[in-house]
């Protein structure tokens, strides 16, 4: 429990709600691979963790499971929520759709600033490693998504994204994943500076799809957690 305890004193140090500071630290604990898909989430032991009370623990879970990273089960209680190859499936059919939605609408109002700025983060995706490797990816396609001024389908995008977050940091660690991903990157934003918009979209429901596979291939090969 050292590096959750870590997190938990970090988060609950800012300025935030309680309960809105317990859902940051169980998330992030998450998200690192430190609390496995099927794990319990006992709100007792939670709130003698984080020195809070079982009501404030409760209403963390709960947000955390309104994102889809925590199951409440009735008479059971809270467990890390175990993804399935189907759902992964889902998911990035899911976000095949609303990202090639999401750069259709943005590449027309995309300006060279933009571009700039994306050239930047990709440059820096090429030397980053650990927690920056993978909040700049998400930089460079959030930073194109929101000249599309669609605010719901990008909170939507962002959900559906977090749900794979555990098993994207997986594939970023594995050998050749960055240069396949970066190889799309500059290709994509070639596409937009030249507003080929369809290309555009097709290439990248293809990067989405081609990583969806990975995270159902790396799914299926792990056992199922028992009840």
């Amino acid at each position: 429990m050292t590096s959750l305890d870590a997190i938990a004193k970090t988060t609950l140090e800012q300025r935030q709600p309680v309960a809105v500071a317990i859902a940051n630290a169980l998330r992030e604990a998450i998200l690192k691979g430190l609390l496995k898909g099927g794990e319990p989430l006992r709100q007792d032991a939670l709130g003698k963790h984080f020195g809070v009370s079982q009501v404030t623990v409760r209403e963390g879970l709960r947000l955390l499971s309104e994102e889809g990273l925590v199951q409440l089960v009735p008479r059971k209680g809270a467990v890390v929520y175990a993804l399935s190859a189907d759902e992964a499936a889902e998911i990035t059919k899911l976000r095949m759709l609303l990202e090639g939605e999401l750069i259709e609408a943005a590449i027309p109002r995309l300006s060279e600033v933009d571009y700039s700025k994306a050239q930047r983060i990709i440059e820096a995706i090429d030397g980053a490693g650990g927690e920056a490797l993978l909040s700049l990816n998400v930089e460079f396609h959030q930073m194109l998504y929101a000249r599309a001024a669609r605010p719901r389908t990008e909170a939507i995008v962002e959900r559906l994204r977090l749900t794979l977050e555990p098993y994207l940091r997986l594939l970023w660690a594995q050998t050749g994943y960055r240069a396949i991903s970066q190889r799309d990157h500059r290709k994509l934003l070639d596409l937009c500076k030249k507003r080929r918009t369809t290309d555009a979209r097709h290439l990248l429901e293809r990067h989405i799809g081609r990583t969806g596979k990975q995270i159902e291939a790396l799914l299926r090969s792990v056992p199922e957690t028992s009840g």
